[in-house]
């Protein structure tokens, strides 16, 4: 059935319906007239048979319509029987006197609305005949005259059949173009869904995520991808500023001019299953055909994979300059008129600004004061002030005042004579005396007695001192750098800090920052302190891989570079390869607790961890068998290629060859590995 038929007999049962409506209104109307005015009860008699009749044929229609097959016949018919029961009504209501023939036109309306200017004008015609037939008939009836005679019959005549056909043209016009209208309705609905459809396939098989806001920035749309991305339910997020979601964002939506630029922003994100990501998202403004702003379109995509190989490629380049500034400062170490900074390494968080700066002091006899975090390298900056100053060939006296107990302390710094306090049993030369024309370096001054304080500020000022005991004053020439991991300023808010000796300390003051603050170091220093321990260790490592590299990246080093160089030589004691992997790094660095390490290896020891230990076995001789039996089982894998068994076991060519010169595995043919390999 095409779309035409089945909106006809849509039609056509609306038009069932509505008799129905109309003739239980109208008899009714009738019943209600009558009984307030007290008429007579014989024109509801008369009414019966026709009402009876219409409701019988209206509800008989309704059953056999789906069988029709000239629906536009069966549809004049329905009107045509509409036009008679009118005329019926009309005639039993009074013919000539009748108030009831309006309902005419409605006839003529409804032939309209299903057949349009042809049902109209075939309808207004029939109505006219009946219309016309009723009123002569009528005519005749009282006066006995066939032809009329009456000005008001020809009145009625003259008004109400050109009546007819002006509101079948009227009505046919417009059930015409609310056809049309409703056509194109459809039609349009039509395509918008298709477009809604086609919007939602995209949007949702895109792979990126997509969210679409209002002008405010608040979300109503948020596709299936954007959902995974942030573990977000849509009806969690709906109504929702984006910004809110997304607080790494950088945007303004108040609706100003610079609020309507397309941007792109990288940001870090953790979604609410704590899963840390790192998205990149587009966000631009929407607007209609007449540009008025409508709302903006995200796009944001997950790029922490393409992060992690961008700092992996970065990682390694900095430990390629790493070692080549290490040559290099090797090469210009080697000139006695080279600055030294003897293992301040790195660029990164201010330390630049260091370098700069001692440069400008050394050469000077200004009292320094370096502060920052434990573990900075407060001591390394102070020797390279000492070592590059005109004091170079001169003591370097280092005092940690916090290591020395209160009651040794002065005597530690001052001296004694002979005799001063029980045990002082000869003269001694304190820590000032012993650095007389050098530099003495106060490690965590903040921990300095008061009274001692008073003494330190006197040398400082008169650049001279008496020891405990003595009467005698002891001139010194040095230069003081103090240091402290502590703030010196809240430190005097408290009392616990004399301020006069603050500001004799505090004439250039350096601060270093945490190694957190330049993460961009490490890789440098991490370079610095294997070269450093592979020589004391007289182990040949020459690199770390960029995946222990990025655990060092990810790590907070609440110990500062200290951490740092402990990190490094625990890796380089621990190794038996020329390259550091995250295997040799210690269990806190890659987030796994020393507690769950000894529970992994209780669970996994060959034979159990009472086993391992107990059959008086020896470390190196059980890494040596290991190992052996890894090159073994990849050389025969890859059928004695040796870069191939190189790339198998996740190490270089170089580092492979090294391991089988130590085994004695060099010159191995491939049909030995057979049974070397039996024998292990």
């Amino acid at each position: 059935m095409n779309e035409e038929k089945r909106e006809l007999i849509r039609k056509i049962k609306w038009l069932l319906f509505l008799r129905v409506v109309i003739l239980t209104f109208f008899l009714g109307s009738t019943a209600l007239f009558h009984f307030f005015k007290g008429g007579d009860t014989g024109i509801f008699r008369s009414l019966q048979a026709p009402l009876i009749a219409a409701y019988v044929i209206s509800i008989s229609s309704a059953l056999i319509l789906p069988w029709i097959r000239g629906l536009v016949f069966f549809a004049h018919a329905q009107i045509d029987f509409d036009v008679l029961l009118i005329t019926g009504i009309v005639f039993i209501t009074g013919d000539i006197e009748s108030p009831f023939p309006f309902l005419y036109n409605l006839a003529v309306i409804n032939s309209a609305i299903l057949l349009f200017y042809g049902g109209a004008f075939v309808t207004a015609g029939f109505s006219s005949l009946c219309y016309a037939g009723l009123l002569l008939w009528g005519n005749y009836r009282w006066s006995g005259v066939l032809v009329p005679t009456s000005s008001q019959l020809l009145m009625d005549l003259m008004l109400n059949i050109p009546t007819f056909f002006i509101i079948a043209s009227l009505s046919g016009f417009l059930a015409r173009k609310v056809f049309e209208a409703e056509r194109l309705l459809i039609k349009k609905q039509k395509e918008y869904l298709d477009l809604e459809a086609l919007k939602e396939a995209l949007l949702q098989g895109v792979g990126s995520g997509v969210a679409i806001t209002d002008n405010k920035g608040h979300i109503n749309y948020f596709n299936a991808p954007a959902q995974a991305l942030t573990s977000v339910e849509e009806g969690a997020v709906k109504g929702r500023k984006l910004s809110d979601i997304f607080p790494g964002l950088a945007y303004n939506f108040d609706g100003s001019q610079e609020s309507r630029r397309i941007i792109v922003n990288d940001f870090p994100f953790t979604d609410s299953q704590g899963h840390n990501k790192h998205l990149r998202l587009t966000l631009a403004p929407l607007s209609d055909p007449a540009e008025k702003a409508i709302g903006f379109v995200s796009i944001f995509e997950d790029i922490t994979k393409q992060k992690e190989l961008e700092e992996k490629i970065r990682l390694e380049a900095e430990m390629r300059k790493a070692r080549e500034r290490e040559l290099t400062k090797d090469k210009s170490d080697e000139s006695p008129s080279s600055f030294r900074f003897g293992g301040v390494v790195g660029q990164g968080g201010g330390v630049d600004k260091i370098y700069r700066l001692v440069e400008k002091v050394a050469a000077t006899d200004t009292s320094v004061l370096i502060t920052g975090d434990s573990g900075t390298g407060k001591e390394l900056v102070a020797r390279a002030i000492h070592f590059n100053g005109p004091r170079r060939d001169r003591p370097f006296v280092a005092v940690n005042c916090g290591a020395i107990p209160e009651n040794l302390i002065e005597s530690e710094l001052f001296g004694h004579v002979r005799g001063a306090f029980t045990g002082a049993v000869s003269d001694h030369d304190g820590l000032f005396k012993q650095a007389d024309g050098g530099s003495i370096f106060l490690d965590e001054v903040a921990e300095l007695p008061l009274h001692l304080q008073v003494k330190l500020l006197r040398v400082l000022q008169e650049r001279s001192f008496t020891p405990v005991g003595g009467s005698k004053q002891v001139k010194v020439d040095v230069r003081v750098i103090s240091a402290s991991n502590k703030d010196l300023r809240k430190e005097m808010e408290k009392g616990r800090f004399r301020e006069d000796l603050f500001y004799r300390l505090n004439v250039v003051q350096m601060t270093l920052p945490p190694l957190r603050n330049r993460k961009e170091d490490i890789p440098s220093l991490a370079n610095y302190f294997i070269q450093k321990f592979a020589r004391s260790l007289n182990k040949k490592v020459e690199e770390i891989s960029s995946e222990a590299l990025m655990c060092l990246m990810n790590y907070s080093f609440p110990g500062n570079i200290r951490e740092l160089e402990n990190i490094i030589e625990h890796a380089v004691a621990v190794t038996n390869k020329n390259i550091l992997t995250d295997e040799d790094l210690p269990p806190q660095i890659k987030g796994i607790s020393i507690a769950e390490e000894v529970k992994l290896f209780e669970r996994t020891a060959p034979g159990g961890a009472d086993v391992f230990f107990n059959k008086g076995m020896s470390l190196d001789e059980e890494l040596s068998t290991h190992e052996k039996c890894l090159l073994l089982g990849a050389l025969k894998r890859s059928g004695g290629v040796q870069k191939r068994a190189a790339e198998l076991l996740g190490i270089n060519y170089r580092s492979f060859r090294h391991r089988l010169e130590k085994y004695g595995l060099l010159e191995m043919k491939n049909h030995q590995l057979e049974e070397e390999g039996a024998a292990e």
